[in-house]
């Protein structure tokens, strides 16, 4: 009795990129795409509503993602957004539990 054998590929959890993007990344711009193309399609700026946003952001995705760990620019707006004093000591972040702006 023969088994059956078959190859398992070690990059399992590598990401899956078309054309130099994430995957995620180029549905996001498809979709910014489709929804201009939705509201300017019928006007005069169509071709720089529907190509050039839709490209720029592509541009700036690709080159703000370059050479930066996995979910960097999630971890970022994630920290931008978030109100607080950060700090590595306890006895600090106790007494300054009232603060709320973060210090640049």
């Amino acid at each position: 009795m023969d088994l059956d054998i078959s190859q398992v590929h070690r990059h399992l959890e590598s990401n899956l990129k078309i054309m130099g993007m994430d995957a995620h990344d180029l549905l996001v711009v498809l979709l910014l795409a489709s929804i201009m193309n939705f509201i300017f399609g019928q006007t005069s700026l169509n071709w720089i509503m529907v190509f050039g946003i839709p490209g720029i952001t592509a541009l700036v995705l690709i080159f703000t993602k370059r050479n930066k760990p996995h979910n960097f620019l999630v971890h970022w707006i994630r920290y931008q957004f978030q109100p607080g004093f950060y700090s590595a000591s306890q006895e600090i972040r106790e007494r300054n539990t009232h603060v709320i702006a973060r210090k640049k």
